[in-house]
């Protein structure tokens, strides 16, 4: 079975309110949803002008104590949506004990900490964020169309048959698009459905751009623990953890790239595996072999968007470097501190990449809790 790929800076119209615009077919408008923040930025206002008597409502897992650009997206794109007199409130379930998040600028106008931890099953996150919902009755709720969060929002749509529009690509004139991949043999059409007849959009990226040119008020609460049910007839076995390497690149939290200047390709997934990250590469060492195609990163292969990023060996060409623009945090080795990667890099190590792939290796296996200790 195959699935058209999707081009995740395809080119797109910015309305007037914010929201991106796809024109199918064409190839005008911008590609890049990063743009510079306007000059009016510096002296936004508030959003709200009056009491809110209703809202619309955003939940969103923490990620390291803040949210990443997909979540960040999701929330925009509901304080763009919101009417005069609506709020837009955020659930996040978090397990940490502090977040660090500028809620204004978000667009947030009330905050709600969800405090969970390992033990909360995804039942009883459900059924404490559906609570909420029951509480706050909002005009429309949207959930990131990833990971947890999609989870969360299909359990919710399950449990309280709710009418969901999945993955929700465009929003505008008052309609959401979803992405149809189409059956094996079958074209791809893409369908909408109005607002006003949905109570949940699963959200994919780059529905609306973040620079908004107002404040949310920022309002924060803490709602409590979730309450924990025994599972009848279910018993917890608890958690194994996968092999990062089975882990799509685009869905990695921790990537280990590889790129022309690792010649000992065994070294390398040796620490890879002991690192617990996912296998990436460049153009070039996919081109000599040493690497499946699959394992590409750049514009001519995956996006990614990982936590941390780790380049060996990568010089950083603009195609590659255009696949590692939403990762967090990159750190690179090379034996040129003057090569382009380095620019893109938080931490650059001038350095054989070999030597260091040895030295780095022996340190994790000695440590008590690396990853190869845990097994």
């Amino acid at each position: 079975m195959t699935r058209a790929r999707i081009d995740p800076r395809r080119p797109a119209l910015v309305t007037p309110q914010g929201l991106r615009r796809i024109v199918l077919g064409g190839t005008e408008g911008a590609r890049d949803t990063r743009q510079p923040a306007p000059a009016h930025a510096s002296v936004r206002r508030p959003r709200l002008a009056q009491p809110a008597v209703a809202c619309l409502l955003v939940v969103s897992h923490a990620d390291s104590g803040s949210i990443d650009e997909h979540a960040r997206e999701t929330i925009a794109a509901a304080a763009l949506l919101a009417r005069a007199d609506e709020a837009v409130v955020v659930v996040m379930p978090c397990t940490e004990a502090s977040v660090h998040i500028d809620a204004p600028s978000l667009g947030i106008d009330r905050l709600e900490l969800l405090p969970v931890s390992e033990a909360v099953t995804a039942e009883a996150l459900a059924e404490a964020v559906a609570q909420r919902w029951q509480a706050l009755q909002p005009r429309l709720l949207l959930i990131p169309d990833r990971g947890a969060d999609a989870d969360l929002g299909r359990r919710l749509a399950a449990a309280h048959a709710l009418s969901v529009a999945a993955p929700v690509v465009e929003i505008a004139d008052g309609r959401a698009r979803v992405r149809d991949h189409g059956a094996v043999g079958r074209a791809s059409c893409d369908a909408t459905a109005a607002l006003d007849q949905l109570d949940l959009l699963l959200v994919a990226r780059q529905v609306a751009r973040t620079e908004l040119p107002f404040l949310g008020l920022g309002q924060q609460a803490v709602l409590p623990t979730p309450a924990q049910r025994p599972l009848v007839g279910v018993r917890d076995l608890g958690r194994a953890a996968g092999k990062a390497q089975q882990v799509a690149l685009e869905e990695a939290d921790f990537i280990l790239a590889a790129g022309n200047g690792v010649t000992d390709v065994t070294l390398f997934h040796e620490l890879a595996e002991a690192l617990g990250a996912a296998v990436g590469a460049s153009r070039v060492a996919v081109d000599d072999g040493r690497f499946a195609r699959s394992q590409q990163i750049g514009a001519t292969g995956r996006t990614v968007q990982a936590r941390g990023y780790l380049a060996l060996g990568i010089s950083g060409a603009v195609q590659h470097l255009q696949g590692i623009r939403e990762c967090r945090h990159v750190m690179a080795v090379n034996t040129d501190p003057a090569a382009p990667i380095a620019q893109r890099s938080e931490l650059t190590v001038a350095e054989d990449v070999q030597n260091l792939m040895r030295a780095l290796l022996s340190l994790v296996r000695a440590a008590p809790n690396s990853p190869e200790m845990v097994r």
